[in-house]
């Protein structure tokens, strides 16, 4: 910078010589500059600026103090930086903890157990809408009560006054009870009641709880498996509860057949019914022409519901049922609906799917209709629980095990393990097809007996009058309950 230049009596200006100043630091009062924090423009324009002295007035001014933010570490033990995200991105993984914040944990913060577990998790992870209700829901199935606890309305004074534990557990919204509390719509703490089985409740949430949640859209239903997942690997990675360490991975592993299996379940609405399963519902069933709703499935236009059925016949070398639909008039000797599980599904061979890439149905205009290769697979009776109570009737099938014959699009989305509710015809001579399909689930499908306590609220003594012969609108005239 410029020396200051001072004026003499005579108006001249005499150049004072000034001490030599260290260019990389100058220090005037409440001000530092650093080379470090002068960037090559801001030297630049300080270069070419005339003289100007600095003024004293605007040195003394008072300034405002900035609040200083807390450090991590001040913030207490195991405390995660403020920009860490909301705790659910891709790579995101809790800090590693010293010796002594993993001996506090399991000594102090997790005494309670699942319950400090659950509203410290929440404290660490930013959850937000749509995430809070699922996870709400989640523990719900878990027997955990997750309303609005009764000291939300404390003041904020009062709260200050609390260790970061103490207001923790002050504002919490999620309590497992340990006695009456409950009310019977929740874990009331009881043992020979209720089982600790992390699997299960996950398995119970993803497979049935998710669907009215998240429509199966991918999106939403990505954010509900990961808000499980993410959970459950916050509880290994904290040893909550190591005693249940083996049921806690299993969990996880549902998370996986998820992500999995409802992608495949959703790709089944623009497949079924393959063109065989409704070419053989055309010809032999046509009293019901709304067994199937096409509202993504596809019919080739010129279809031959006849020359379909028998082609496929034909192709898959089934002498057995050659012999008894070929040259006979074959009707639907027996219809019925029932509830069967896969045990393997039998994709067709590579030869096969050759002869398939060589056979077209010629149709009007020379249009040919191509067929995709089938396979079949093996099912066997099965229950799906959902709550209601059904007739005890007999399995029409007596147990034994059946096979079905699918396109090959068609069994590259199932597995074993699911489960399908449907409408078979039988023609005879074990020739059997699917009619109707009201309801595949995974093969991770559990029913908790939980969501029968959704809407559950505890009776109480009523002392208003009833309607009767006397007075029939004493009901309707009675004041509303606040």
């Amino acid at each position: 910078m410029a020396p200051a230049a001072a004026p003499d009596g005579d108006g001249a200006q005499i150049i004072e010589p000034q001490p030599e100043v260290d260019e990389s630091v100058i220090s005037i009062p409440t001000l530092s500059v650093t080379e470090a924090e002068v960037g090559d423009e801001d030297e630049e324009a300080e270069e070419d600026a005339p003289d100007d002295p600095i003024d004293p007035a605007r040195l003394s001014a008072p300034r405002k103090k900035k609040r200083k933010s807390k450090t991590t570490a001040s913030r207490g033990p195991t405390a995660l930086p403020k920009y860490r995200g909301n705790g659910f991105e891709e790579y995101f993984a809790d800090p590693p903890m010293t010796p002594q914040e993993a001996m506090e944990e399991k000594q102090e913060i997790y005494s309670p157990r699942m319950q400090s577990c659950i509203q410290r998790f929440r404290s660490r992870r930013r959850i937000q809408y749509p995430r809070t209700t699922y996870f709400d829901d989640y523990l719900f199935l878990g027997g955990v009560d997750t309303k609005p606890g009764a000291y939300t309305g404390l003041d904020p004074k009062e709260l200050k006054q609390l260790t970061a534990a103490q207001r923790r557990e002050a504002t919490s919204r999620d309590v497992i009870y340990e006695g009456t509390g409950a009310g019977g719509r929740f874990y009331d703490g009881d043992e020979t009641k209720w089982t600790v089985d992390f699997a299960g409740v996950a398995a119970g949430f993803l497979s049935r709880a998710i669907i009215p949640l998240t429509g199966l859209q991918t999106g939403p239903m990505e954010d509900a498996i990961d808000v499980v997942e993410n959970f459950l690997r916050y509880v290994l990675h904290h040893d909550v509860c190591p005693e249940y360490e083996e049921n806690v991975k299993e969990a996880l592993k549902v998370c996986l057949m998820a992500r999995e299996e409802w992608p495949m379940l959703n790709s089944l609405q623009t497949a079924l019914p393959g063109l065989f399963n409704f070419a053989a519902t055309e010809l032999f069933s046509k009293t019901d022409p709304d067994a199937w709703a096409f509202d993504l499935f596809q019919i080739p236009e010129g279809f031959d519901a006849k020359s379909v059925f028998y082609s496929v016949v034909t192709m898959l070398e089934d002498f057995k049922a050659f012999e008894h639909l070929f040259g006979k008039s074959v009707e639907v000797v027996d219809q019925y609906e029932c509830t069967l599980e896969i045990t393997k599904v039998n994709l067709p061979a590579k030869e096969l799917i050759e002869q398939f890439q060589k056979l077209a149905i010629t149709i009007d205009d020379n249009k040919k209709i191509r067929l995709l290769p089938m396979g079949k697979v093996t099912l066997k009776p099965a229950v799906i629980e959902d709550g209601w109570v059904e007739p005890d009737i007999q399995h029409p099938l007596l147990g034994e095990e059946i096979d079905l014959y699918f396109e090959q699009n068609i069994l590259a989305n199932l597995k074993p393990g699911m489960k399908m509710t449907l409408e078979i015809c039988d023609l005879g001579s074990d020739v059997r097809f699917v009619k109707r399909i009201r309801k595949i689930v995974p093969s991770f499908y559990t029913f908790l007996a939980q969501e029968l306590m959704i809407h559950f609220r505890a009776p109480q003594e009523n002392d208003r009058p009833a309607p009767s012969v006397h007075d029939p609108t004493a009901e309707d005239n009675q004041p509303m309950e606040e």
